[in-house]
């Protein structure tokens, strides 16, 4: 694909490990009696506290993505599908944009140790090439969950990213070396979400992300 945000330029610098992303997020379903949420509010850093309430039925144990969407939209006032996909398009755009400048300190509240310590590599490696990678989401053509997963209280949303992207590498003389500086790309990337059904504080994971062949 030609991407330089590929993920697997990342899986080499950490070896046979998916690029973890640790993105905290509070999904908000709109009731009627609670303040109006915005995708503003749906992801958050680690220290948002919010209490989740919902416990698994042992009599109905959803399956299917619908079945496991549905479940949510009725049993967690804290989900809504609608305001989830627009947080994750934000949190998308600001970790690519971030990462490629080599700039952590915003998305730090974000990730875990771990996915720091390995961007915080990557971009170390970037450097002592003395390459610079610039990414800019200029829209997205899609966003959507392709498939849920439930299992021992953990849910797991795998969301489709198809945008378009201005993303292309420079030498340490400035010469694009890949990409393309005027010309947007369309980037498809597949990343899986989780975190606890029952939680005081409800706090979405991206623990896998992958480019879409």
């Amino acid at each position: 694909m030609g991407n330089p945000f590929d993920p697997m330029n990342i899986i080499l610098l950490v070896f046979a490990v998916v690029a973890f992303i640790r993105l905290r997020a509070t999904l908000g379903k709109r009731t009627g009696n609670e303040d109006p949420l915005d995708s503003r509010s749906v992801f958050q850093p680690k220290n948002t506290k919010n209490v989740n309430d919902v416990d698994l039925n042992d009599k109905f144990i959803p399956q299917s993505k619908e079945e496991i969407l549905d479940y949510m939209s009725s049993n967690d006032k804290n989900f809504s599908k609608e305001i989830f996909l627009d947080g994750s398009k934000n949190a998308y755009k600001m970790i690519v944009e971030n990462y490629a400048s080599g700039n952590l300190e915003p998305i730090e509240g974000f990730i875990s140790k771990e996915v720091y310590d390995g961007f915080s590599e990557a971009i170390s490696s970037r450097g002592e090439l003395k390459q610079k990678l610039h990414n800019e989401v200029v829209e997205f053509n899609s966003v959507e969950i392709i498939d849920a997963t439930l299992e021992t209280n953990i849910i797991q949303l795998k969301v489709m990213f198809e945008a378009k992207m201005i993303s292309y590498g420079e030498d340490s003389t400035g010469n694009v070396i890949e990409g393309n500086k005027d010309s947007p790309q369309v980037i498809k990337d597949i990343w899986i979400f989780q975190r606890p059904i029952k939680s005081r504080t409800p706090a979405w994971e991206l623990i896998s992300t992958n480019p879409d062949d």
